[in-house]
């Protein structure tokens, strides 16, 4: 700010004294003056433009990554898991265990899979019906629960389970499930010659003992006593005592009986 009052002294006084020449050196001297006042009034109303160095030094250095762009979720992620495919085709009977007595812990050759399994939807609900369906098949055809027991129910045969079930893996049912269709057809003729009522108490469910020809192998059934029933099968000649002291009777067709303490236990081959 001096420098600026002193040259505005000096032109002050050139002004007052003379009127300098054009292009006089009094003139250049003024010219000269002026533009220095004014170059020095605009830079000293400018800001300092800060150096890079000093502008790197005020800001600070981000360390943050951006963030990646979200995407759309998957429907992959929403959707429920697949079911397992089952491992065994519609229609035929789950594996069985291939023992008769469970706590007894013994065990024999697993049952030969039959040719073919009879449904029960493919045979009628009348007795007629299903006489027909299986009077050609052989003795060795394996039935299903539901179809051995329509043709017990049509020849007027019941059947009981203490524990109210058919499930051949539980000793307290009592159950038909592959069961031979020459055991079923057997106790059906006995039944129409004795002219008895039969009640069924036992069939192919686990707990009974084993052989190969056993309960568990579709070859017995254990039927309640009676006394039309005992007259029955005491007409049939004696075939001695079984090893257990159980009684035993074989009619003609070789049908064997044996007294047990509570059923008649009755092997058809």
């Amino acid at each position: 700010m001096t420098r600026l009052h002193h040259v505005h002294a000096l032109v002050r006084h050139a002004a007052r004294h003379r009127i300098p020449a054009a292009h006089g050196p009094a003139y250049r001297l003024t010219a000269l003056a002026t533009g220095a006042a004014m170059a020095i009034t605009i830079l000293a109303a400018a800001p300092p433009k800060a150096s890079a160095d000093e502008r790197s030094a005020r800001e600070p250095l981000s360390t943050a990554r951006p963030a990646p762009p979200s995407r759309p979720a998957s429907i992959s992620e929403f959707a429920p898991p697949r079911r397992p495919i089952a491992a065994t085709r519609p229609g035929l009977p789950a594996a069985e265990p291939n023992d008769d007595d469970a706590s007894a812990g013994r065990s024999e050759a697993p049952e030969p899979r039959p040719a073919y399994v009879l449904a029960p939807e493919k045979a009628g609900k009348k007795k007629h019906q299903l006489t027909a369906t299986l009077q050609n098949r052989p003795d060795s055809v394996r039935l299903r629960h539901h179809l051995a027991e329509d043709v017990l129910r049509g020849s007027g045969i019941r059947w009981r389970s203490t524990g109210r079930c058919s499930d051949r893996t539980i000793t307290s049912c009592t159950s038909f499930e592959n069961v031979r269709w020459g055991t079923i057809k057997g106790l059906v003729g006995f039944a129409e010659s004795s002219g008895c009522e039969i009640t069924v108490t036992g069939g192919t469910e686990r707990g009974h003992a084993s052989g190969p020809f056993s309960h568990w192998k579709g070859y017995k059934l254990d039927i309640s006593p009676s006394a039309c029933v005992d007259r029955a099968i005491k007409r049939y000649p004696s075939a001695g005592v079984r090893s257990d002291g159980a009684r035993l009777y074989r009619s003609p067709d070789g049908t064997l009986f044996a007294r047990e303490k509570d059923h008649w236990d009755i092997t058809f081959r």
